[in-house]
């Protein structure tokens, strides 16, 4: 595993309890969760495990990463290589409570969207990248900076590496951030049986960013 980032608090168990709360306040808006999960009550319960899932895998196989001690902000990072996520992988890195839990309050609602996207994901990068699987900020801190101070060291440091970046997003709003930071859109389609559109983005190594148009899909 590479090194720690100089700037950024690297999040592990003993602070992983902060970094899931302030993705769950940064993602109590998510379409996803607002569309399977109208209920305020309910989305809030689902919402902890959702986050929970994503910040444990992170930990366990990629790096995770918040602003400062304050945790105005939070990314989870994986590595090709340790997605997407095993069956046995993921009972060996997430608690079972975490499993259960997300399965009780109705997480198999989502399974086919994710399977989807998983699945756009390992078409269209085939080769060795780093993928930006989650990211937030407080809603205190939003649009004040944090989102870059959080990315871009991490971006920088898979330019040393020579590696390119992925991501995917269900809000368009976002295309348009994660474009100021070097990623293009390399297709967008519709998710079969939902009202949602996905936006699949690559940053290229510096040498590549000049990406053809041709790539994207409408």
């Amino acid at each position: 595993m590479s090194n720690d980032i100089k700037g950024l608090t690297r999040i592990d168990k003993s602070n992983i309890k902060s970094a899931v709360e302030v993705l769950v306040k940064a993602f109590q808006d998510y379409p996803l969760l607002q569309y399977y999960f109208p209920s305020d009550v309910k989305r809030g319960k689902i919402s902890h495990y959702f986050i929970s899932y994503a910040v444990f895998t992170g930990i366990n196989h990629g790096e995770v990463y918040a602003t400062s001690p304050n945790m105005e902000g939070v990314a989870v990072w994986l590595t090709s290589d340790n997605y997407p996520m095993t069956f046995w992988r993921l009972i060996r890195s997430v608690p079972l409570s975490i499993i259960f839990g997300f399965g009780k309050e109705g997480g198999g609602r989502m399974r086919s969207t994710g399977e989807y996207i998983d699945a756009v994901h390992k078409r269209l990068v085939p080769f060795k990248h780093w993928f930006l699987q989650t990211v937030g900020v407080d809603p205190e801190f939003q649009r004040k900076g944090y989102a870059g101070k959080l990315l871009q060291p991490m971006l920088s440091r898979m330019e040393e590496e020579g590696l390119p970046c992925y991501l995917d997003t269900l809000d368009e709003t976002n295309v348009r951030l994660y474009e100021h930071f070097g990623f293009k859109v390399i297709e967008k389609s519709a998710i079969p049986n939902t009202k949602f559109t996905n936006w699949a983005m690559l940053r290229q190594k510096s040498s590549e960013l000049q990406m053809s148009s041709t790539l994207v899909k409408q």
